[in-house]
């Protein structure tokens, strides 16, 4: 996507969801100051005019009082009094004939309109000065019981006319000039972020091209579009590193699983082309037993964390007894231990009730025990300690030896996939007990460390939240 222009804005404005908004927005602003003006315009007119009601509405019943004691030269003497000085009430009299008679509007009255409501809306003109002005005038119609005079007194309304029309083309320049305010002011405070938009669409575009390497661009602030820009950007590194370790993974299953497959080959290719006695068959069909056992336990182990790295479904928690599942390790271990001449132990003296998923847990604590057998069993009274203990905030979880142990420098990357330390890549395993370790306390929102066991040997520690 190029970057936006006024062109564009001009040409095109409804394509851009900024545009859209600010004219929904600017129209209804618009709207709204006007029905605003507008009803402090007739409130306020109407406040006016029912004053001015009242008060022609008070001449006219003295006027007809006027009338009923002092008859037609009654009205006649009070109108000349107040036409005597300037005002805007109007006062015409005039007989049946349509004849004045007096007050101060000379001139015929024309435009007359009787509303329902008996009030009268009329206009008359007045020269000044050789031109003609035109008076707009609204009262009421005094008519006297014997019929043969007409009053009419009323008031000059042309203020209001006046400030009606200016109140029109106020309101109709207000809202054109919130509308140019509102799209131009909106463009130009918004270029910044369709420049930011166009930057994070052209980056998708090459991210979309194959380009895993560019990242969104952010910006100076913590606005949402920054926000969404480095939640994108995890995203991506996320993506990234989840497809650098498929590949890796890749690489090395295809490299781990080439090894035994050619060995089993090998020996069964072997076995045929001698010429072997029953005992030989069976030596080589056990040697390919236990190659294939070993190639279902490293399959199972990646299963296991791909199904824990993908958040699988079927990785249900339950309750279980960690001291329970300590003696069961201990129990199903010891015999083996055993022949190697190492002593385990178990620690765990008070009954532990966890919600977790046990198959996780219970071959967490297998590959631990099955790295000590194979790494610790160098000291002269080789010995592995497993266990468990509970505290207020946390459960721990351990398995310890007296071996080697493991350099401080290596400790961080002996828990990737498929890493085996040059110390050990003569014993048997796949290089993934620990990174499924890794994968089973994250799924059970833990942590785990190695640790330095005194004055040799490894504690592998695993602490996972206490939520009794």
């Amino acid at each position: 996507m190029e970057q936006v222009t006024l062109y564009d804005m001009i040409n095109n404005p409804f394509n851009f969801v900024s545009f859209r908004l600010i004219f929904i927005y600017t129209l209804l602003l618009g709207l709204s100051v006007s029905l605003v003006l507008m009803f402090l315009y007739f409130t306020t007119a109407r406040d006016i005019e029912l004053e001015a009601d009242q008060k022609i509405i008070k001449k006219v019943e003295d006027l007809n009082n006027i009338y009923l004691r002092f008859r037609e030269q009654g009205l006649f003497n009070y109108i000349r009094r107040e036409t005597s000085r300037a005002t805007l009430d109007i006062y015409r009299l005039y007989d049946t004939d349509n004849n004045y008679l007096a007050g101060n509007i000379l001139t015929e009255l024309e435009d007359i309109k009787n509303n329902d409501d008996g009030w009268l809306e009329f206009s008359y003109k007045v020269t000044e000065n050789g031109k003609d002005r035109i008076f707009y005038g609204r009262g009421r119609e005094l008519i006297t019981p014997r019929q043969n005079f007409r009053l009419i007194v009323g008031r000059v309304v042309n203020d209001e006319k006046v400030l009606k029309e200016r109140f029109f083309y106020s309101s109709l320049w207000s809202i054109l000039l919130i509308f140019f305010l509102g799209v131009f002011g909106g463009y130009f405070l918004s270029r910044n972020f369709l420049k930011r938009i166009s930057d994070i669409n052209r980056t998708s575009k090459k991210i979309m091209d194959g380009n895993l390497k560019e990242r969104l661009p952010i910006s100076r602030g913590k606005d949402e579009l920054n926000e969404l820009s480095s939640n994108l950007n995890d995203m991506l590194d996320r993506l990234d590193s989840l497809m650098s370790n498929m590949k890796e993974v890749t690489d090395n299953v295809a490299h781990d699983l080439r090894t035994p497959l050619n060995r089993i080959r090998t020996n069964l290719e072997i076995t045929l082309m001698s010429n072997p006695n029953v005992e030989e068959y069976k030596k080589s069909f056990e040697e390919a037993i236990n190659e294939t056992d070993n190639l279902i336990k490293t399959f199972n182990s990646i299963l296991s964390i791909s199904k824990v790295d993908s958040g699988a479904s079927d990785l249900d928690k339950s309750e279980l007894n960690l001291k329970e599942l300590i003696i069961n390790m201990h129990d199903l271990y010891e015999p083996i231990t055993e022949g190697s001449g190492i002593k385990l132990n178990y620690e765990a003296t008070e009954n532990i009730v966890f919600k977790g998923n046990y198959n996780l847990l219970s071959q967490s604590l297998a590959n631990l025990i099955e790295n000590a057998v194979n790494y610790g069993s160098t000291n002269l009274d080789p010995t592995i300690n497993v266990g468990a203990k509970q505290t207020d905030d946390k459960i721990s979880l351990w398995v310890s030896d007296n071996g080697v142990g493991i350099n401080d420098q290596d400790k961080e990357k002996v828990v990737e996939r498929f890493v085996r330390l040059d110390t050990s890549r003569s014993l048997k395993g796949s290089g993934l007990g620990l990174n499924l370790v890794k994968s089973a306390v994250r799924f059970h929102q833990g942590k785990f460390q190695l640790i330095d066991a005194k004055p040799t040997g490894l504690i592998v520690l695993i602490e996972l939240p206490n939520y009794s």
